[in-house]
């Protein structure tokens, strides 16, 4: 009788450890879905974070948008009780480069030097030159480091290009070599425009364009800064000066060579007549950038691109 004992306790130690895997599995299995259920919340978080923050910003273009409101009304900027808001800028359009003027008028002169400042090599800048060029002119000629066709078939990508100029800027994209440059300066697209005569509006460039346009360094454009800040030092207020001749900014900029002040006074203007209204709306960390171009008062382009350079 006593070789029984062993058996029974044998079956009973195997039923304690069958009870330990399953709980072992049981708690896996519960671990498991606290983190897809964790997941699907912080995912849901968010998008209902983007969601309102787009919201907040299509406020600010619909506030933005009244003729009366100007660059420094307080009602340009809005933060509510939740963490989210608003902040809106009214600039020209004109203070960006036009690529399709760059391109149809044979100027290769500021995209080269563009590219170059931004760090890419000679040869890869040529080859982007050439490749813009392709694919806004309507014809199946390549450059010479350029692409047509065959090219863009070679890579995959069928019906390109599109042998016309660009309809939108995110259009750029699409171009061979872009996406490089898309990768090492995600904020590209607040450097070009499509619209206007292709003159630069010095009032309302970005300093690095400023410094572009004259090829001088950064620290030359500072005189031409303060001038423009007022006063008070800040830029968007009331005292704000604005710049009004090709001679008064080369000498702002130390700029006396003939051949560059006859080139400024090619590629810049001083009121330009449309008007770009950019809306950051956020909550909390999350943000959407909404842009509405108008002319005359009448919408031309309204569209989203990245806040900051980035995806948020």
């Amino acid at each position: 009788m006593f070789h029984l004992r062993p058996r029974t306790f044998n079956n009973h130690g195997s039923a304690l450890i069958a009870v330990f895997w399953m709980i072992a599995v049981l708690g896996m299995v519960m671990f498991a879905g606290a983190k897809a259920l964790q997941a699907d919340t912080e995912f849901t978080r968010m998008m209902r974070g983007r969601i309102f923050a787009k919201r907040y910003a299509e406020m600010g273009i619909e506030v933005a948008r009244h003729p009366a409101i100007l660059q420094d009304d307080p009602l340009l900027h809005f933060t509510s009780g939740d963490g989210g808001g608003y902040n809106v800028t009214l600039v020209s359009e004109e203070a960006r480069l036009n690529i399709n003027h760059l391109i149809q008028t044979g100027d290769k002169v500021l995209l080269r030097r563009l590219f170059t400042r931004w760090g890419f090599k000679p040869e890869f800048v040529a080859a982007l030159c050439d490749a813009l060029k392709d694919w806004a002119d309507a014809d199946e000629n390549v450059s010479l480091n350029g692409a047509e066709k065959r090219e863009y078939e070679k890579m995959g990508f069928e019906g390109m290009p599109f042998n016309r100029p660009f309809k939108e800027v995110e259009e750029m994209l699409h171009v061979r070599g872009m996406e490089i440059v898309n990768a090492e300066r995600p904020d590209w697209r607040e450097w070009f425009t499509i619209f206007g005569d292709g003159r630069v509006d010095i009032n309302d460039a970005r300093p690095e364009l400023i410094s572009l346009l004259a090829d001088v360094p950064m620290e030359r454009v500072q005189p031409l800064l303060t001038f423009r800040a007022g006063r008070d030092g800040a830029l968007r207020t009331q005292d704000d000066q604005r710049l009004a001749s090709v001679p008064q900014v080369a000498q702002m900029l130390g700029v006396f060579h003939p051949q560059i002040v006859a080139q400024l006074t090619q590629w810049i203007q001083f009121a330009g007549p449309i008007r770009r209204i950019e809306s950051v709306g956020s909550l909390g960390p999350l943000q959407r950038k909404l842009i509405l171009i108008t002319q005359g008062g009448q919408a031309i382009w309204r569209g989203e691109i990245p806040a900051h350079g980035k995806d948020t």
